[in-house]
């Protein structure tokens, strides 16, 4: 008799165990799992060029999206124009985009637009533009004052310096001519600020500078071409950058991490949107001269391994 009542109630505990089963699978999984913080829509705003050059960044800002819960447009200018930009950072906006990372084409333009503007939160990559909320780059001040420094070592002063300002609405790359150009001024040079460049102007140069990777790499190609080619300095690495440099056709280059640099930015970006705090980022800035790229201290700079 007591062995039938153990196996009813043993049959009871069953029944029940199968009944919660049946019932926490008709339970939606949402209901059943914590909500984690809400998913956001981020915008990445790069200049036309530019998608070559950031590609290690982009793979910074794809691992961020992924750690964040954040999704990620990128978005080319067809054209160099700021108004462009701004319209297209609008555009963004008014489809309820929750923040936007920006490469700006014109710090002008963009500061003018983010001038009281509370439409979206933006983040800026290589220019501080006021009216973003943050920035993510290294020190442009810095950045400049290297570069002459290390074109000071391979130059006499009486040396013939080119400072290319190819980007001439752009704040950064700007800020780091002047840093250099007041540099190479104090140790007793006269360089000569140029917007555009050709072959013919760097077979009299001695050196030629340049403040962001896609000016280097043209430079470094023109340089090429010439009988007598200057020392080519620059700002900013990509697969060309590192190739010039194994070849020689790069002097030396200023380099940081733009993986994260693109990490950085998304992160602050994601913050931003979900109303938690932002801050700026300066990322510390190595100098790379030719000859060392294989060095095991530049190996995560030039030949980044993505996880």
């Amino acid at each position: 008799m007591k062995k039938k009542g153990d196996t009813a109630w043993q049959m009871i505990v069953l029944g029940l165990l199968a009944a919660a089963m049946v019932v926490s699978l008709m339970i939606p999984e949402s209901l059943l799992t914590p909500a984690g913080p809400k998913r956001v829509e981020i915008s990445i705003l790069l200049r036309q060029g530019d998608s070559a050059v950031w590609a290690t960044a982009r793979q910074g800002m794809e691992q961020a999206a992924e750690d964040l819960g954040a999704e990620l447009r990128f978005l080319t200018l067809e054209a160099e124009e700021g108004a462009d930009q701004v319209e297209l950072l609008r555009r963004q906006a008014d489809m309820g985009v929750d923040a936007a990372v920006v490469i700006p084409a014109d710090c002008a333009a963009l500061e003018q637009q983010l001038d009281g503007w509370q439409a979206l939160p933006v983040v800026t990559l290589e220019s501080q533009v006021e009216g973003a909320r943050a920035f993510v780059g290294p020190s442009d001040e810095e950045l400049g004052r290297l570069l002459a420094e290390q074109a000071a070592r391979g130059c006499a002063v009486s040396g013939e310096v080119l400072l290319w300002n190819a980007f001439p609405g752009c704040a950064g790359p700007a800020r780091r001519l002047e840093s250099a150009k007041a540099a190479l001024e104090a140790a007793g040079y006269a360089p000569r600020v140029c917007e555009k460049l050709t072959a013919e102007q760097l077979e009299q140069a001695d050196a030629v500078l340049c403040f962001e990777p896609v000016s280097l790499e043209q430079a470094a190609a023109l340089a090429a071409q010439c009988e007598t080619p200057p020392r080519v300095y620059g700002a900013g690495v990509s697969s060309t950058v590192v190739a010039a440099l194994e070849t020689g056709d790069i002097a030396a280059v200023a380099a940081w991490s733009d993986y994260a640099a693109g990490y950085l930015a998304v992160s602050q970006a994601v913050n931003a949107a979900r109303r938690q705090p932002v801050e700026s980022k300066t990322l510390p800035v190595t100098l790379v001269q030719e000859g060392e790229t294989y060095d095991q201290d530049h190996q995560k700079l030039l030949y980044p391994v993505f996880p």
